[in-house]
């Protein structure tokens, strides 16, 4: 049975560019698709306080064919932040047409690897995330919208560990994003195995893919390190999954999070993580 899925590119890949020459790069590499919210030349991508934001974006998003699939929102879905923060980030993607807002979720180190948190400092900061997890979810409810929590270490590293953190916030409208480069980055985890803990309730995977041990910072084209993208999409294929699969890095052992690499370069690079995860997703029977 063949199912939909969305390929999407993030636009922070060109964090060192404006927002609109990645949408315009984006779009030249074949995608309808596009995840964004981080910023771009160190300034917001957006201002969701503006009341004329939405349209500017729209009409951005329009002149190069782009659907949004996705808003990176951990920036005002942080317990820290009050929760009209999040309502106002709420509105403005109901109002262009994003239904998933994407978040990290706590932090488990002061410095990674070396300088853990330990349990008893962890429990209160994943308590006051579910909390405020909660009020979220009731208000993106209103509004058709799923906010997602994808792994980044402490409440969302691994699949179990989102599964249990999902169970705590209780709420229908808060899932799973899953991202298989955090989880063999950070935690040394074997991600075929790992998905189908949380596969039936995830909304989007990012594509993020790694070579070497845990803690190396190589993050290649998406289907030219290590994960096994084969077995993942196989195991959300079965699982019902029909949501975004979102290009996040692909700097290889350059790091710095693409932003060291010449332009010319990423737009090329873009190209090939389009080329690879079509080919990967429709082995598995998915339709773009």
């Amino acid at each position: 049975m063949k199912r939909k899925a969305q390929l999407a590119c993030m636009s922070w890949i060109y964090m060192k560019h404006s927002f609109e020459r990645a949408l315009e790069s984006i779009a030249r590499a074949g995608y309808q698709y596009v995840s964004f919210g981080l910023p771009h030349e160190g300034k917001p991508a957006f201002d969701d306080t503006d009341p004329g934001e939405a349209e500017r974006i729209s009409g951005l998003l329009e002149r190069y064919g782009l659907k949004p699939v996705s808003l990176v929102s951990t920036d005002v879905l942080s317990p820290a932040k009050p929760l009209e923060r999040a309502i106002s980030r709420l509105e403005f993607a109901k109002a262009i047409g994003v239904t998933e807002l994407l978040s990290l979720g706590t932090t488990s180190y002061r410095k990674f690897p070396s300088e853990p948190i330990s349990e008893e400092e962890m429990k209160p900061l994943n308590e006051a995330f579910a909390d405020k997890y909660r009020q979220i979810g009731e208000e993106a409810g209103k509004r058709g919208i799923v906010v997602t929590i994808k792994p980044h270490t402490g409440n969302t590293a691994t699949a179990a560990v989102i599964a249990d953190t999902l169970r705590q916030i209780g709420s229908p409208h808060v899932r799973a994003s899953y991202d298989p480069g955090n989880v063999r980055f950070y935690e040394g985890v074997d991600t075929a195995a790992d998905l189908p803990i949380i596969a039936a309730n995830t909304v989007s995977i990012v594509a993020k893919d790694h070579r070497g041990e845990r803690a190396e910072s190589d993050f290649p084209i998406p289907g030219e390190g290590e994960i096994d993208f084969r077995s993942l999409f196989a195991t959300l294929h079965t699982a019902g999954f029909s949501g975004p699969v979102i290009v996040e890095r692909l700097d290889g052992a350059a790091g710095a999070f693409n932003a060291g690499i010449p332009i010319e370069q990423l737009d090329e690079r873009v190209v090939q993580a389009r080329v690879n995860l079509t080919r990967l997703l429709e082995e598995a029977g998915f339709e773009l």
